[in-house]
């Protein structure tokens, strides 16, 4: 129970507003990034340039609503409102990423990051649903338990430990049968499953055992 009250805020205690600062700012020096530093003759930045307003402005929505003390009748009503918000936001979410990865042109192996995504995304958004709610919810302060700044540190660091050790499977992985699963893009496909998992188990692990 002590490891629970050090790694967790009280339920009814807001999270910091320093990280929806933080977070609010990153948004908009992103649609700065896309807006100035976009490629020319090239019309799919104008997507991501939309999806990044949708996050300056839906972010601050959620956030502030989280911290609303509603009648619990109210909060039934406008609950389809309340989840609709949410899995917009997790999309944007998972753009913002797809943008990163168009815009650094980071590869894995012989395939583009980017076009694995545009081409296989809907094997991809299941993994990343569960780390979106086991991770970025959290770091935003929209999940149910809100986190201390050390115990966000931590996420963040069991992140970057999933990350690696996703990276790792997979190399090992495609390096040793990635002739039995196809073209390089295919190939990247199960590269991206290996890292999204190792994000959620460890940053899972990771938390469970803050948690106690």
């Amino acid at each position: 129970m002590a490891k629970e009250q050090s790694a967790a805020l009280p339920l009814n205690q807001s999270p910091s507003f320093a990280r929806f600062i933080l977070w609010e700012i990153l948004g908009i020096v992103g649609f700065l990034h896309i807006l100035f530093y976009a490629p020319a003759n090239d019309p799919t930045p104008l997507f991501f340039l939309g999806n990044s307003l949708v996050f300056v402005v839906l972010y601050p929505v959620l956030y502030f609503y989280s911290q609303l003390k509603l009648p619990v009748v109210l909060k039934f009503l406008i609950l389809p409102l309340s989840v609709s918000l949410r899995i917009l936001l997790m999309i944007s979410s998972f753009y913002w990423i797809t943008y990163i990865l168009y815009a650094s042109g980071f590869f894995l192996g012989q395939a583009s990051c980017f076009m694995v995504v545009k081409h296989y995304w809907m094997f991809l958004a299941p993994f990343y649903v569960l780390d979106y709610f086991l991770f970025f919810e959290h770091l935003w302060g929209l999940s149910r338990v809100n986190f201390t700044f050390w115990s966000s540190v931590g996420m963040i660091s069991d992140s970057v430990s999933g990350v690696v050790a996703g990276l790792k499977l997979g190399q090992i992985l495609v390096s040793k049968w990635g002739m039995f699963f196809g073209d390089p893009e295919v190939q990247g496909l199960i590269w991206s499953m290996f890292i999204l998992t190792g994000v959620a188990a460890v940053v899972w692990f990771g938390n469970k055992t803050r948690h106690g």
